[in-house]
C-alpha cells in the first residue's frame, strides 16, 4: 500500500512540474480546480481513479502538443522544399 504522504508529494509534484495552469490542468483531468488545490497543499489525499483521471489529462494535453508540433515541421518542411525563408 503506498502511503497518503507519498501520494500527496508525487501528485504535487506532477502538478508544479507540469507548468500548466490549474483551471487548464482540471479541465483536461475532468477533476475540479479545488481537488487540484486541495492535492497541492495537502488538504485531501487523491483517490486512485483521481490519479488516473489527472494522468489521462495528462495524455492528451501531452498528445494535443505533439501533434501541433508536428504540424509545425511539416510546414517546416514544405518551406525548404519550396525555397520559402520567410
Amino acid at each position: 500500500m503506498v502511503s497518503p504522504n507519498r501520494i500527496q508529494k508525487i501528485v504535487r509534484e506532477v502538478i508544479q512540474e507540469s507548468e500548466l495552469p490549474r483551471t487548464l490542468l482540471a479541465r483536461d483531468a475532468e477533476l475540479s480546480r479545488a481537488a487540484l488545490e486541495a492535492w497541492v497543499v495537502g488538504a485531501r489525499t487523491p483517490q486512485s481513479e483521481s490519479v488516473e483521471q489527472l494522468a489521462n489529462g495528462l495524455m492528451r494535453r501531452a498528445n494535443q502538443l505533439q501533434h501541433l508540433a508536428v504540424r509545425l515541421l511539416v510546414l517546416r518542411e514544405q518551406m525548404n522544399e519550396s525555397g520559402d525563408q520567410a
